[in-house]
């Protein structure tokens, strides 16, 4: 699903069905790359990752308990400009 419903509560829905899901997250959602900056609070925005085109990591999200697998892909528009794609 896209951004607009890439929250918590809908991820936490998806699992209860025994379903995984796949999201488009905003720039500005937030992660943490190790189990200890989870611990102690420090995340980080998605869009300040420095990942390359389908490089995946595991991380979790702000807000969220559970491990997610995060992949940006990076690809080039009709009109030449460069576009980011983060997935969870």
């Amino acid at each position: 699903f896209d951004i607009w419903f890439a929250a918590t509560e809908n991820f936490e829905a998806v699992l209860r069905s025994g379903k995984h899901f796949v999201a488009a997250l905003k720039d500005n959602r937030q992660i943490a790359l190790t189990l200890e900056e989870k611990q102690q609070g420090h995340f980080v925005k998605v869009s300040e990752l420095a990942l390359s085109d389908q490089q995946a990591v595991r991380g979790w999200l702000k807000g969220f308990d559970r491990e997610v697998l995060l992949l940006r892909r990076v690809f080039t528009n009709k009109d030449g400009s460069t576009g980011m794609l983060n997935l969870v």
